[in-house]
């Protein structure tokens, strides 16, 4: 084998890490972005001017602002599913109160160790969009079907409070994810960081005491 032939494949490999590279780059800023502001309040260039590629760079990557958070929807959810299907590794063999709190434990450090993911969804779900549709369908649903299951499971078994799950899944969902969302404003009104290790935990037992029978 030529010497060029060798370099080719080796070319290739390093031309592909560098496109890896940049579109993570893009990516992230366009998380954090899209999570602040949402889709109406974060333009392409403020996506540039955060991870430092041009506009025409992500252009060529993602073909259009729709694409770019498409893309950065994606690459939240693949990270709060991986880190969910992690955590909730800690409920296995164990059954009755110990298993919805190790349960609830699992959804509370996902949502501290990827706080964009809610934030991102109160930008969006405050009104009906194809954004918001195509977000919940590919998405979101099968996140929210999985907390209705337990919260359903729960109430067979008398430890959590009776009501429509789909109702109480709102309900926890906004008592196990407002402070971590609004940090900034916790942290102004409290004088502490509710994505802090200690804090987490408080708030874990907090949500066990206000939601778990017994």
């Amino acid at each position: 084998m030529s010497t060029k032939t060798q370099a080719r494949p080796a070319r290739i490999n390093e031309r592909e890490a560098q496109r890896e590279a940049t579109q993570s780059r893009i990516l992230d800023a366009a998380i954090t972005l899209f999570a602040q502001r949402g889709f109406s309040g974060a333009s392409v260039s403020d996506v540039a001017r955060a991870c430092g590629a041009p506009v025409p760079l992500i252009m060529y990557h993602f073909k259009s602002k729709k694409g770019v958070w498409e893309a950065a929807v994606e690459r939240l959810y693949t990270r709060v599913n991986a880190r969910l299907a992690s955590e909730l590794e800690s409920t296995e063999g164990l059954s009755g109160l110990a298993f919805y709190k190790a349960a609830i434990r699992a959804h509370i450090v996902t949502l501290a160790a990827h706080p964009e993911h809610m934030r991102l969804l109160l930008q969006e779900g405050a009104e009906r969009t194809p954004r918001l549709e195509w977000l919940i369908a590919s998405h979101q649903k099968p996140l929210n079907d999985r907390i209705i299951s337990l919260i359903t499971s729960a109430q067979t078994e008398g430890l959590i409070a009776a009501g429509d799950p789909a109702h109480l899944m709102f309900v926890l969902s906004g008592a196990f994810s407002l402070p971590i969302v609004l940090a900034p404003e916790y942290e102004i009104l409290t004088g502490k960081n509710p994505i802090e290790a200690r804090q987490i935990e408080s708030h874990i037992d907090a949500c066990l005491e206000l939601i778990l029978k017994g």
